[in-house]
C-alpha cells in the first residue's frame, strides 16, 4: 500500500523527532558512560569494631565510603593499563562487646577468600588486631592498621634486621594513630605544659623528701593491652619524672576493666590522693561514665589524657556537659581548620554524610584509602611487592587527605610522627590535644598555631577566671594584657589567646568586662 504525500512527510517528521531525541540522550549521558568505563576493580576490605561509634556513624565505615565515592567520581585509581573502580567490602573485627580474636581472624580470611579483598584497612582493638595481622600476612595481603596504637604490632614485626620476620610482615603498615610511645610523648608534653603554666602556681607544694614544689597527679587507665606501655611510663616511679617532668608526683594509679560503668571507687581514691591532674587513658565505653562521675563527685583534678569516647559529638550530651574542661588527644578539633580548604572540607563532607562529627578512626580510614590510591598509582599496578618498595622509599611523603599534615612511613612501616612537643614546626602528622570548651573541642596543643586556644581551668578548681597571669589576683597586669590584645583575633599580630577570658575567639569588651568584674579579687597561693 502506497503512502500519500502527507503521510510520507508525517513519517519523516516522526523519524527526525526520534533521531533528535536520541541525539539529546547521547549528548546528556555519553560522558557518564565513558567515565564509568573502568578497566577493572580494586577491592578493599574495611574491618573494624561493628557496634561502636568508632565504626559508625563517627568512624571507619562512612569515612571509607566517602573516600571511595570521591575516588571513583574522579575516575578511580589510575594504573598503567587503565582506571580501576574502588569496591569496598566490610568486616566485623569482633571487638565489641568483648574481643574475639578467633572470629576476627576468620573475618579477615572471609574478606580475602570470599569477598576477594586485595587490601585490608582497619584494626581498632589491639586484642583482636594481632590475630587479624597474622591472617592477612598468611595470605600476603597488605594490611593497613587504622585504630590500634600498640607499638609491638610494628616494632617487633617489620624488622629488616631479621629477614625471615621481614619477609612475613612486610605487607603490614599503620596509617593511624601514632603508636603508644608517641601518644605518651604527646600526653607528657601537654601535661608538663599544663602543670608548669597552670597547676604549679596554683597547687605546687614542696612535698616530704622533695626539694622543689610538685603537683600531685593521678593515673587511671582501662585494663587493655594497648594501655600497657602508656601506663608503665606514666606510673613507674623510676621513669615518670622524666616523662611528666620534675614537678609531677604520681600519688594514685589504677586500672579499670573495659566496660565498667561505675568508676566511683577509683575516682574517690583520686580525690583522697589530693591529685590536681588526672591522666586518663581510655578507648572504650567507660570514657563517658568516668567523666560524668568525675564532675558529679566534684573531683578537683583536671582530666588530661586519652578518651576516644570524648571525641564523639555525643560526649557533651551523654555527660550532660560534665566533660567541660576535659582534655585529651585527638587529630581534629571541632571543625578546626588545620589546613585551610582541606581539613574543613573533610569535616563538612563527613558531617553532611553522617550527621556526626568524625573521630580519629574516620580520619584514618579516609587517609588510608587515599594512601592506597597514591601508592598504587605511584607503582602503576597492583603489584604488592612494588607497593611495599614504593612506601618504603624515604622520599615518599604525601599530604593527608583529611588535612592533618604530611604523611610518611618510618623504617618499621609505622606512621612517622617525630614531633610531640607543644609546638608544631615540622608539619608531619601528630597527635593534638583538645579541650572541651562550651560544647566544642578546641585544640590547645600545639600552642603555636593561630587556631590554638587558651587552656581553661575549672572554676571550681580556681575561681579567678579573669586572672590571666595566674598570680593569684586579678589586677592591673590582667587589664594591661587585655588592653594590649583588645580587638584582636587569631592571626592578628596582637592576638593573645591568654587574654581571651571568655573563650569566644577574640579579645573584646566581654573580656574587659570579665576582668573588671573580678578586679581586685585574690586568693592565697598555693591553694591547699
Amino acid at each position: 500500500m502506497s503512502l500519500t504525500e502527507g503521510e510520507r512527510k508525517m513519517k519523516e517528521r516522526v523519524y527526525l523527532a526520534i533521531a533528535f531525541a536520541a541525539l539529546i540522550v547521547v549528548s546528556m549521558f555519553g560522558g557518564l558512560t565513558t567515565k564509568a568505563a573502568f578497566k577493572g576493580t580494586i577491592t578493599v576490605g574495611i574491618i573494624g569494631p561493628v557496634g561502636l561509634p568508632h565504626w559508625e556513624p563517627a568512624g571507619m565505615k562512612p569515612a571509607s565510603e566517602m573516600a571511595a565515592d570521591e575516588i571513583n567520581a574522579a575516575g578511580g585509581i589510575a594504573l598503567a593499563d587503565g582506571n580501576y573502580q574502588v569496591v569496598l567490602k566490610f568486616g566485623d573485627e569482633h571487638a565489641y562487646p568483648s574481643p574475639d580474636p578467633v572470629a576476627a581472624a576468620a573475618e579477615v580470611e572471609r574478606l580475602i577468600t570470599v569477598e576477594g579483598c586485595e587490601y585490608i584497612i582497619g584494626g581498632f582493638r589491639s586484642e583482636v588486631t594481632g590475630a587479624m595481622i597474622e591472617m592477612a600476612m598468611a595470605y600476603q595481603t597488605p594490611f593497613i592498621i587504622n585504630g590500634a596504637a600498640t607499638n609491638e604490632f610494628m616494632s617487633t614485626t617489620v624488622n629488616k634486621t631479621d629477614p625471615v620476620k621481614y619477609e612475613k610482615y612486610k605487607y603490614l603498615f599503620r596509617v593511624n594513630p601514632t603508636n603508644g610511645t608517641t601518644l605518651v610523648q604527646a600526653i607528657a608534653a601537654a601535661s608538663q605544659y599544663v602543670i608548669g603554666r597552670r597547676l604549679l602556681p596554683l597547687y605546687g607544694h614542696v612535698l616530704q623528701g622533695m626539694t622543689v614544689p610538685q603537683v600531685k597527679v593521678a593515673v587511671l587507665a582501662e585494663d587493655l593491652l594497648w594501655t600497657n606501655v602508656i601506663y608503665y611510663y606514666l606510673t613507674n616511679k623510676n621513669i615518670y619524672p622524666a616523662v611528666l617532668g620534675p614537678y609531677a608526683n604520681v600519688t594514685f594509679q589504677g586500672r579499670i576493666p573495659d566496660g565498667t560503668t561505675d568508676c566511683s571507687t577509683w575516682l574517690q581514691s583520686v580525690k583522697d590522693s589530693g591529685a590536681r591532674l588526672l591522666i586518663h587513658v581510655f578507648s572504650g565505653v567507660t570514657g563517658d561514665p568516668l567523666i560524668a562521675q568525675w564532675r558529679s563527685m566534684n573531683v578537683t583534678a583536671i582530666p588530661l589524657g586519652i578518651n576516644v569516647m570524648g571525641q564523639l559529638q555525643t560526649h557533651w550530651n551523654t555527660t550532660a556537659g560534665s566533660c567541660d574542661y576535659e582534655m585529651f588527644t585527638n587529630y581534629l578539633g571541632t571543625r578546626t581548620v588545620v589546613i585551610p580548604g582541606v581539613t574543613d572540607v573533610f569535616w563538612d563532607n563527613f558531617v553532611k554524610k553522617t550527621g556526626a562529627w568524625p573521630i580519629y578512626t574516620a580520619a584514618g580510614a579516609y587517609d588510608g584509602m587515599y594512601l592506597l590510591k597514591a601508592g598504587l598509582e605511584g607503582v602503576g599496578s597492583k603489584d604488592k611487592n612494588q607497593l611495599v618498595t614504593y612506601f618504603e622509599d624515604p622520599g615518599f611523603v604525601i599530604p593527608t587527605a583529611a588535612g592533618l599534615g604530611n604523611f610518611k612511613f618510618d623504617n618499621t612501616h609505622d606512621l612517622f610522627s617525630p614531633e610531640s612537643s607543644v609546638n608544631w614546626t615540622l608539619g608531619y602528622v601528630r597527635t593534638f590535644v583538645v579541650q572541651w570548651q562550651s560544647a566544642r573541642m578546641e585544640i590547645i596543643t600545639p600552642v603555636d598555631k593561630i587556631y590554638s586556644k587558651r587552656i581553661a581551668i575549672p572554676t571550681w578548681m580556681y575561681p579567678l577566671k579573669a586572672d590571666i597571669t595566674y598570680n593569684g589576683v586579678v589586677d592591673i597586669l590582667d587589664i594591661f594584657a587585655c588592653a594590649k590584645a583588645f580587638g584582636s583575633k587569631p592571626g592578628n599580630a596582637r592576638w593573645d589567646k591568654e587574654s581571651d577570658v571568655t573563650l569566644d575567639g577574640e579579645v573584646n569588651i566581654l573580656d574587659i568586662f570579665a576582668v573588671a568584674k573580678d578586679f581586685g579579687k585574690k586568693v592565697t597561693l598555693p591553694l591547699p
